[in-house]
């Protein structure tokens, strides 16, 4: 009775669907049917395959593993974890193995010069071969032995350190360096990737039609409050590319040195890989793409939220979130509140809402500050006078015991990103923004 009140459901849902948008939508369900009856044949063949591999296990296991593609900050951190675990020899099989990766024939690329680079190192194969022998090994018990664990981490063990994971060919240097040029860099010059999250980039990937993106708006900022912080960097030297594929609104400045690279007609996939690994450091708010200069060694300057997901593991993260202001009583909350608030982890928009919460960004100032900070402390190396270390020690305590409590507390959920396992084990490196610490002693509560 019941998978009959659910095909019904089924059906209702698909005829309001075509009802509602179209022959367009009819012709995407009807491709969808086709694309079901071709699988059958098709994963019907491939047990053949599947049979084999567990035939020769004994001597040689191979594992098959899909690469999401749809997510660029897993499309670098995943693999790159992968791989260094590999060559450094570190969670890998006893037995001898062979590794074979794809990417799904349906997936888009949103880098393809990212993808290139990674088939250079990995043993990618044709996702038309290997999408459904992984597809069918999945339903035959043991399959887990045959499949790579990708796991969504970060790199507390430093692996990146260890281990060069990407590289430019010859040939691309080359083309970098002539790019840069036309930008009116010389080869002497540093250069700065700001990188500021709103929401154009995720309209463009999914539209608002099949998905609602309002919950994500928790980690918008407005460009325009970087400004100050991109002209005190020109004055210092530095060049600024305001990175990105698709913005909202450009970044405005006469400063030939501030380059609004997401609006420019050079911008390309080589070029967003390129600047990545190559500037003096990042500035993010939090996207994907802050993965790419850390997997070449870069310092970044991170402005996350939620609080609990800070990346604290690693000394070339410069850290400061959004105030958190509770309407009710027009007072921001310290960081202990936060956590008591049940917003620390908080990754919709909604529940911010419902706890009364509003998010205000940083200022203008006080981003500016966190880009002075990021010159001194990682270029000039200038060394911080002892009331600032104590300042730091009790941002690091202080975050540490409410990381703890939080995860300690059985009858909260347990994120599943969160620093615990770093920090139980004393592994809290980045620093907190300074200047903000100094005039927000009352947030370190």
């Amino acid at each position: 009775m019941e998978i009959i009140i659910k095909t019904r459901a089924f059906i209702k849902k698909q005829i309001l669907d075509i009802k509602t948008y179209g022959i367009r939508e009819l012709l995407r369900k009807i491709l969808l049917l086709i694309e079901v009856l071709v699988r059958i044949p098709i994963d019907t063949i491939s047990i053949v395959p599947c049979l084999i591999i567990r035939l020769i296990s004994p001597w040689i296991v191979i594992r098959i593993q899909k690469v999401d593609t749809n997510n660029f900050g897993e499309f670098i951190l995943r693999p790159a974890l992968y791989y260094c675990k590999k060559k450094l020899k570190i969670d890998q099989p006893t037995k001898k193995y062979i590794d074979l990766l794809y990417i799904n024939h349906k997936d888009k690329l949103y880098n393809k010069q990212l993808a290139k680079m990674w088939k250079r190192k990995l043993n990618f194969l044709s996702g038309y071969l290997l999408d459904p022998i992984n597809r069918v090994n999945k339903l035959i018990p043991g399959w887990k032995n045959h499949a790579i664990s990708f796991i969504r981490e970060r790199d507390i063990d430093h692996l990146f350190e260890k281990y060069q994971v990407l590289d430019f060919t010859t040939e691309e240097e080359i083309y970098g360096k002539k790019m840069l040029s036309k930008f009116g860099l010389k080869d002497e010059d540093k250069f700065v990737c700001l990188l500021v999250r709103d929401g154009a980039y995720q309209l463009k990937k999914i539209s608002a039609r099949y998905r609602d993106w309002h919950y994500h708006d928790y980690r918008h900022t407005d460009i325009d409050k970087f400004i100050l912080a991109a002209e005190e960097l020109a004055k210092r030297g530095y060049y600024i590319f305001r990175m990105g594929v698709i913005v909202e609104k450009p970044f405005n400045s006469k400063n030939p040195k501030i380059i609004d690279y997401a609006n420019s007609n050079l911008r390309s996939d080589f070029m967003d890989i390129y600047l990545g690994a190559k500037c003096s450091f990042c500035i993010s708010t939090g996207s994907g793409f802050q993965d790419l200069p850390r997997l070449f060694r870069k310092p970044v300057a991170l402005m996350e939220i939620p609080l609990g997901s800070l990346y604290v593991h690693h000394e070339k993260f410069l850290l400061i979130t959004k105030h958190h202001i509770l309407k009710k009583e027009k007072r921001k909350l310290s960081l202990s509140e936060i956590f008591s608030h049940g917003v620390a982890y908080a990754k919709n928009t909604e529940i911010f809402e419902q706890k009364g919460i509003e998010l205000v960004d940083n200022t203008p100032d006080e981003i500016k500050d966190l880009a002075i900070e990021m010159v001194e402390n990682f270029e000039c190396k200038k060394k911080s006078n002892p009331e600032d270390e104590e300042l730091q020690e009790i941002f690091r305590s202080l975050y540490a015991f409410n990381v703890k409590r939080f995860n300690c507390n059985d009858s909260m959920p347990k994120p599943a990103d969160s620093n615990f396992a770093s920090i139980i084990n004393g592994q809290i490196k980045s620093r907190f923004s300074t200047k903000f610490l100094r005039e927000n002693k009352n947030w370190l509560r």
